[in-house]
């Protein structure tokens, strides 16, 4: 039987390491693999690299789409320990935090994305090559820096038919969303929304969602596209991430309807750590080009009740969760959701006023936020902040993961930004 084993790198990419087993892998005691960390950025060194990969998770996902049986592992030492740097180990270890302090935390995700035709590139040192072709439905202007195609079609809508068999796939594999519907990305954009399950669950839902969506891609003749700013003129993607926290049958943020004294401290350590949480929350240069006005998308460390401008908001119809609208789709899951509620958890503890809820438009007025500090504008400003600001995390992440991923996300800042764009050309060739 081909089984494959599902982690989770430092950066959020999803690896696949695949194993012929002789019979059906019922029994997954002794199924393992060794890896090579020092090929994963921000892992181990060459000198002492291999990591094992095992299943955490007795239960199988399959899909027609490929052969075999999937399972979600972890990464191990030699010495069958948890491997600390393990992404997935960091929201285990999130919820055994909360436990110790009779809390549960329920989370749930919005995930935004673009489904396009196809996305063919090229980059070199003098060719550089990008097209996209869209969809029927798609309404693309015009634009001297892209070049898109659209196909017209008499079939029904592609989005609803390709996101439907991504759901079924799920769905038969116990992972059940919420609501989906198209997003105001004219492009193609898409919405789906998770329940409320745990930090590992749904970090799990969003790796195995990229991953089923690829997969099927390859199959279908569509290609997801989960970057941030997928398009210079046009909506960026978020993973907007929900939160409450439990004590029992007690959801502790709701009071008579109303925010409770824990909710608001929660939501003034999420503003007080806002800048810092960006490196997880926000890890990749894309990442940046989403957080800025005029596209809908947080750039003031804000919060308030039913408004979509601010980086926190509290739904209208349910007072008794926080959601943090900053991070996008590339973001590490099981990093980014264990990050949000140990900011918020520090805010309780530190009883942090958040002050009053922001009520006006800031998309349209930015001085209606009065002095609101505005979210990073670049990875590096981010990692930066991370670098200063890092106390909340250290319950639950190691000290060695924090360095590893500044030292990371500072060398992966500095090589992108010297690459040279048709941008570059474009705009200043003639000066």
């Amino acid at each position: 039987m081909l089984t494959h084993l599902l982690y989770t790198d430092l950066i959020g990419k999803l690896r696949r390491v695949s194993l012929m087993i002789n019979g059906d892998p019922d029994v997954l005691s002794g199924i393992h693999a060794i890896v090579d960390g020092s090929s994963l950025m921000g892992f181990l060194e060459v000198e002492s690299s291999d990591l094992l990969v095992k299943p955490v998770t007795s239960r199988p996902l399959t899909t027609g789409f490929i052969q075999g049986k999937h399972y979600i592992s972890g990464l191990f030492t030699k010495g069958e320990e948890r491997y600390v740097k393990d992404p997935r180990y960091i929201a285990e270890k999130l919820t055994e935090y909360l436990r110790q302090q009779d809390l549960e935390a329920r989370v749930g995700v919005e995930i935004e994305f673009y489904i396009a035709k196809s996305v063919n590139l090229s980059l070199g040192a003098t060719r550089q090559c990008l097209e996209v072709e869209l969809f029927s439905g798609a309404d693309f202007p015009q634009s001297s820096l892209w070049y898109v195609k659209t196909y017209n079609s008499s079939e029904a809508s592609h989005y609803d038919r390709l996101l439907g068999i991504i759901l079924s796939e799920l769905e038969k594999n116990g992972f059940f969303f919420n609501k989906t519907h198209r997003e105001n990305g004219p492009r193609g954009q898409v919405e789906v929304s998770t329940l409320a399950e745990t930090p590992v669950e749904i970090g799990d839902f969003v790796q195995v969602f990229k991953y089923i969506a690829r997969v099927i891609g390859e199959k279908e003749g569509f290609k997801p596209i989960f970057l941030a700013k997928p398009f210079p003129d046009d909506y960026g993607s978020g993973l907007h991430i929900h939160v409450s926290l439990w004590r029992g049958a007690s959801n502790i943020f709701a009071r008579e309807g109303e925010l409770s004294s824990e909710a608001l401290y929660f939501i003034g350590g999420l503003l007080e750590h806002a800048r810092s949480l960006a490196a997880f929350t926000n890890p990749t240069v894309n990442s940046y080009r989403r957080l800025v006005e005029g596209f809908e998308a947080p750039v003031y460390v804000s919060w308030g009740i039913g408004n979509r401008t601010t980086a926190v908001r509290i739904p209208l119809q349910n007072k008794a969760r926080v959601e943090y609208r900053p991070p996008d789709p590339t973001a590490n899951p099981y990093l980014a959701i264990s990050a949000v509620v140990l900011a918020g958890l520090d805010g309780i503890r530190r009883k942090i006023d958040p002050g009053p809820p922001v009520s006006v438009n800031l998309f349209e007025n930015p001085s209606g936020c009065g002095s609101c500090r505005k979210l990073p504008a670049s990875l590096e400003e981010a990692v930066e902040a991370l670098e200063s600001d890092h106390e909340y995390l250290k319950p639950v992440f190691p000290s060695e993961l924090i360095e590893s991923y500044v030292e990371l996300k500072k060398r992966e800042a500095k090589v992108y930004r010297t690459y040279t764009t048709p941008v570059d050309y474009l705009f200043y060739a003639d000066i």
